[in-house]
This record gives C-alpha cells, sequence and structure tokens, in this order.
C-alpha cells in the first residue's frame, strides 16, 4: 500500500482505533465489569473465568477461518467483517438476560476481533518504512490502552449517572455505538489494500521458517494464560478485599494510561536493542506485578496494574513485530494466525483453569501465585529467541 505521508497517518490511526475494538472493548472491558456481571447473573469465579474463555474460543475460531481464507481476501474486507460481527456481539451484550446470552456475545466480540486484528498488523506496517515496524505496533498498541481507560472511566461515569453499581449492559452498548461508527468511517476512508496473493490455510509452513519457532509458539502460549488471567480476576480480589467498585475502575484506568505510555516506547526500543530484550524485560515485569496483587492495597495494587498493563500490551505487539521482522504481506498474515491459534488456545484455557483454582479452596492468592510462575517459565523460552534485530 502507498500513499502521502498524511494518508499512511490516516491509515495507520484508522487502523489503531479499529484495535480498540479488538481488545480493548471486545476483550479488556470484560474485566472491569466481571464482579457486577457476577452479582447479577449469580456466577461463581469458575463461571466468570468461562465467560472469558468462551471469548477466547470465539477468537481462536475466528483465527482459524481468517488464516482459512486470507491468502484470497484482502486485508481491509476481513477488518471490515471483524467489525460487523463485533458489533453483533456488543449488541447482543447490551441486552443479555442470562449467563448464555453473555456467553454467545462474548463469543461474537471474539470472533470479530480476529477479524479485526489478523488484519490490521498488515495494514499498518504494509504502510510505513520497515525500519519504524516497532513504533507502529506499538502505536497499536497505545491506542488500545486508550480504550481501556475510556471503558474503564465510562464504567464509572455510567454507574454514577444511573446511581446503579451493578450497571454493566450500557457499557456495551456505548461499545456498540462506537463500533459502529468507526465501521462507517473505515468504509469511507480506507482504501482496498493491494496485497500479493499467497496460499491460504492454516499451515505450520511459513511459522516455521521464523528462527526459533518453538520457543517462540511455547513462550507466546505461556504469556497467553497470564494475560488472559490477570486483568480478569485483579478486580475481584481487590473488591473481595474492601476496595469499592469505583476505585477499582480507577486501577483499571491505571492499567490503560500504562499500556499507552509504555507500548510505543517499547516497540521503539526494540528497533534498537532487538526484539528479545524488550520481551524479558517485559515478562520480568509481569511476574513482579502477580506478586504485587497479593498486597491487596494500595499503593501497590495500582502500581501492579499500571505495570501489568504496560508490559502486557507491549509483549504481543513485539512478538508480531518479531514476526514480521522475517515475513511479509500475506505470508506474515497465515504465519500470524498459526502462531495466534496457539496463542488462542493458551488465552482459552487460562480464564477456565485461574477460576478453577480460585473455587477449589485455594483462592485468588493461589491464582496469583501460579501466573507469577508461569511468567518465570515463559521467559525461559523467549530466551531462547534470537538476540539480534534481523535485517528488515
Amino acid at each position: 500500500m502507498t500513499g502521502s505521508s498524511g494518508a499512511v497517518k490516516r491509515t495507520v490511526l484508522l487502523v489503531a482505533l479499529c484495535g480498540i475494538v479488538s481488545h480493548s472493548l471486545g476483550r479488556s472491558t470484560l474485566p472491569v465489569l466481571v464482579p457486577a456481571i457476577q452479582n447479577d447473573l449469580n456466577l461463581s469465579h469458575t463461571q466468570a473465568g468461562l465467560l472469558s474463555s468462551v471469548g477466547f474460543l470465539g477468537y481462536m475460531a475466528g483465527v482459524a477461518v481468517v488464516t482459512t481464507i486470507s491468502g484470497r481476501v484482502e486485508p481491509s474486507r476481513l477488518l471490515i467483517s471483524g467489525l460487523l460481527v463485533a458489533i453483533a456481539g456488543f449488541m447482543a451484550l447490551a441486552w443479555s438476560p442470562t449467563f448464555l446470552v453473555t456467553a454467545g456475545g462474548l463469543l461474537l466480540t471474539g470472533l470479530g476481533g480476529a477479524g479485526i486484528w489478523m488484519s490490521a498488523p498488515v495494514i499498518a506496517t504494509g504502510a510505513t518504512d520497515p525500519a519504524y515496524r516497532g513504533m507502529v505496533m506499538g502505536l497499536l498498541s497505545s491506542t488500545m490502552g486508550l480504550g481501556i481507560i475510556a471503558a474503564s472511566q465510562s464504567t464509572r461515569l455510567v454507574r454514577q449517572v444511573t446511581a446503579d453499581e451493578e450497571a454493566w449492559r450500557p457499557v456495551w452498548a456505548g461499545a456498540a455505538i462506537f463500533t459502529i461508527v468507526l465501521l462507517l468511517a473505515t468504509l469511507i476512508s480506507l482504501g482496498r489494500t493491494e496485497t500479493e496473493a499467497t496460499e491460504g490455510g492454516i499451515s505450520l509452513k511459513l511459522l516455521r521458517t521464523v528462527p526459533r519457532w518453538q520457543p517462540l509458539i511455547v513462550g507466546y502460549m505461556l504469556f497467553g494464560i497470564v494475560v488472559s488471567s490477570f486483568p480478569l480476576f485483579l478486580g475481584v480480589i481487590l473488591e473481595e478485599n474492601g476496595m469499592s467498585r469505583s476505585h477499582v475502575s480507577n486501577i483499571y484506568s491505571a492499567f490503560g494510561i500504562s499500556a499507552v505510555l509504555a507500548a510505543v516506547t517499547l516497540g521503539r526500543l526494540s528497533d534498537h536493542v532487538g526484539r528479545r530484550a524488550v520481551l524479558l524485560g517485559a515478562m520480568g515485569v509481569m511476574f513482579g506485578a502477580s506478586l504485587l496483587v497479593l498486597s491487596k492495597a494500595e499503593p501497590w495494587a495500582t502500581l501492579a496494574a499500571a505495570a501489568f498493563g504496560g508490559a502486557s500490551f507491549a509483549f504481543p505487539v513485539l512478538i508480531v513485530t518479531h514476526l514480521r521482522d522475517y515475513l511479509a504481506d500475506r505470508a506474515f498474515s497465515n504465519a500470524l494466525g498459526a502462531l495466534t491459534l496457539f496463542y488462542g488456545l493458551a488465552l482459552m484455557v487460562g480464564p477456565f483453569v485461574a477460576g478453577q483454582v480460585a473455587d477449589s479452596g485455594l483462592g485468588l492468592d493461589a491464582v496469583f501465585l501460579m501466573l507469577a510462575g508461569t511468567a518465570v517459565l515463559a521467559a525461559s523460552f523467549i530466551w531462547r529467541l534470537p538476540r539480534p534485530t534481523p535485517a528488515p
């Protein structure tokens, strides 16, 4: 994709806003709302974890579909399709009267999120100079961080206006409206991307051409367990230990602020020192944040959320950029699809297992100890990735 500097900037910004739908609204809003959803629908920790797992199941299924058809469908069409499916999911959540409908809405948002995220990096990095890929991918992550801030603060505002601390459906209605507006802007502004056709389908063939692909898969999967469980149960453990719902919403805003500040910085840093070094640093931060949560007190809870937010949002962006360093256009998309299937499996399993641990009698403390240990194990695999940043 070619064009003027202004057109490139508009394309990257628009795609970054779409990332808000796939990750911030479709994924990171649930942890802010899950205590209220549990109270309203009378759900256990295991059921709350299952809701998140269903969303990730939808994401994994979406990745499978997108990977299969990406060789013959332009990324812009996949992006638009993802937005449409996400809108349907948000509308279901805004109405949902039961656990099953809520799960169905999250399944759809996961499906839509896959269509968005599997095409967004192709469009964004295809519009920019290879030397700035880390920075551009960091921008995508930073924008998602802004979405988390908006979701947490809009939740707090809705509850203040309605005088209902249990309100959660109106937040999803707001997500649907935002996504509809974004869809219209995308249809008007984003031109058809022209990329080289390649063979579609889910295969490890392209992924295997990336150096050290085995530890890449395992490290990314272990990260998936950590990142899918930490935010989901952060608010739950803090509320169970006396923090107000309004204060917990502000803590999630700290999560988002950190993501905004860290993602571009770490992405750009990785352009200079290599992806591996920054990935290891991010995993170390997530290990420390998991232990800080066990204090269940301020300022440590906010510090844990902020630290985890920046590190966790930068991590997948750096993984994707690492992959993009070796592959181009639709070949990159197909390899990313294969990698994301493994990642999606971990995202799906993580919350359910964490919920089971919490309900088993071990409690939520054991969940965060488990996540700290998983972070250490993930780092041991990331350590095996190539050290230098490969030439584009």
